[in-house]
């Protein structure tokens, strides 16, 4: 496996929440009450859940990152840099799981596959409940574990855009059962991720980065600055020439000058596609 594959995944359900009522019916008896007529509750409005795609944190000061990713396939991706951006504190990095959600009441239960970024994300057992409204992904958390959720413990995220560069992008030829994956923020960072079949957190190379990134408007040339780096000898942290090229917003190709002699061979050019 070429150190620089990546892939993205998201994740997406739908929630349906009606109303019903009961019929009450008497008998003839003379001791019956009257016939009573047919009450049906009005239906609900359906709850929106339209979580697939990648989504940010509203609430995220500069210099930190927390985003979350949902995929119809049932998986989830959770990533997390605080103001220390240091690799040694626990809660940073990336977690990789699988999700579902009551189609009751939209409770989020999430188990976690690859986990390295401590209690952060969706790995600790608490009572959450995921929604979208107002184009805003609503994550409501019961912390404090009371059992209910308070006015403090609800979380806004706004969708990342995918257009031009913007967006999540999949690997065209990742390996199956691996993570391999990149996204760009319209903030001017971007965000890989990779975990491999093993899924193993004692593989240096599994993990994420995050990073700053410029692109040439005439040559297409990628450069980028490393902020935080979990993943040793992957991603785009390695000094190389780089180049990224959309063509019709579906298709990115990144050329990766690897032997640092101004060519690029076919087998250093990398092809993705909008998931």
């Amino acid at each position: 496996m070429k150190s620089f594959k990546l892939t993205l995944l998201a994740i997406t359900t739908a929630l349906i929440l009606q109303g019903c009522g009961d019929d009450s019916d008497s008998d003839d008896s003379p001791t019956s009450q009257p016939d009573q007529p047919d009450i049906t509750q009005p239906d609900q409005p359906n709850i929106d859940t339209e979580i697939i795609g990648m989504w940010s944190s509203d609430d995220t000061p500069n210099g930190e990152l927390s985003t979350i990713i949902f995929m119809d396939d049932g998986t989830y991706i959770q990533t997390q840099v605080d103001g220390s951006q240091s690799t040694s504190e626990a809660g940073n990095g990336m977690e990789l799981g699988s999700y579902s959600v009551s189609s009751t009441e939209g409770k989020l239960t999430a188990t976690p596959i690859f986990d390295k970024n401590g209690t952060s994300g969706l790995s600790d057992s608490v009572m959450r409940y995921a929604q979208v409204s107002n184009g805003k992904l609503i994550l409501k958390v019961d912390e404090n574990e009371n059992g209910i959720i308070d006015s403090n413990e609800s979380y806004r995220f706004s969708e990342t855009k995918s257009e031009g560069i913007l967006g999540p992008w999949d690997f065209d030829d990742a390996d199956d059962n691996e993570l391999l994956g990149l996204a760009f923020l319209e903030n001017g960072t971007y965000i890989q991720v990779q975990v491999d079949e093993d899924g193993s957190v004692n593989n240096s190379e599994n993990g994420m980065e995050w990073g700053n990134y410029t692109i040439d408007a005439v040559t297409g040339q990628l450069s980028t600055t490393i902020i935080y780096d979990d993943n040793a000898g992957t991603g785009l942290s390695e000094p190389r020439t780089r180049y990224a090229r959309v063509i019709g917003n579906t298709t990115l190709t990144i050329e990766v000058d690897d032997n640092q002699d101004d060519v690029i061979d076919d087998e250093e050019m990398f092809k993705f596609s909008r998931p």
